[in-house]
């Protein structure tokens, strides 16, 4: 598991609602396998699990904002959630001193230099050797959020529907 390996703690308990994604034999062997405890919450219950209910109504609420901000469609709920994530893990905490997230995982400050305004337009670079000598050089898109494991950003390309993962864009805030 990710948090195993790349921060060295071993997952004690995996609590959930006991969904059928949750429940599957391969991954009743895998908690098993890795000495993982389940512990399943009461049906309907939401008091069981507060913590993780309460972190779930801030991102729906930040990602809620984003889009309202954006004058976005909600089709566009899940890059909204992700980014307010991203968001959320870069913010002080007063239940942690004032530390954000990021910085009790990775025992630095986050930078937020290349922090930009979500749904704004974007131009992505077209490189040179998939476009013709007058074709455009860049696409327009909208900025959707971040791309952490390749430090790249996430635009949604107009003319071609689909998120496009790049670090050459020019943003229009």
């Amino acid at each position: 598991m990710a948090v195993q390996t790349q921060f060295n703690k071993k997952v004690k308990f995996f609590r959930h609602d006991g969904a059928r994604e949750f429940a599957t034999s391969s991954l009743k062997t895998f908690y098993e396998d890795q000495g993982i405890e389940q512990q399943v919450t009461v049906p309907y219950a939401h008091q069981t699990n507060a913590t993780a209910e309460r972190a779930i109504r801030t991102i729906v609420t930040i990602g809620r904002s984003l889009l309202h901000h954006a004058k976005l469609d909600k089709c566009f709920w899940a890059e909204a959630a992700m980014t307010a994530i991203y968001i959320k893990n870069r913010l002080p905490s007063p239940k942690i001193q004032d530390k954000t997230p990021f910085e009790i995982m990775y025992k630095s400050k986050p930078s937020v230099k290349h922090m930009r305004v979500f749904g704004c337009r974007a131009y992505v670079l077209t490189p040179k050797e998939k476009r013709l000598k007058w074709d455009p050089k860049a696409r327009e898109g909208l900025f959707m959020g971040y791309e952490e494991a390749s430090k790249a950003y996430r635009v949604f390309d107009m003319e071609a529907g689909q998120v496009v993962i790049t670090r050459d864009v020019n943003f229009y805030e």
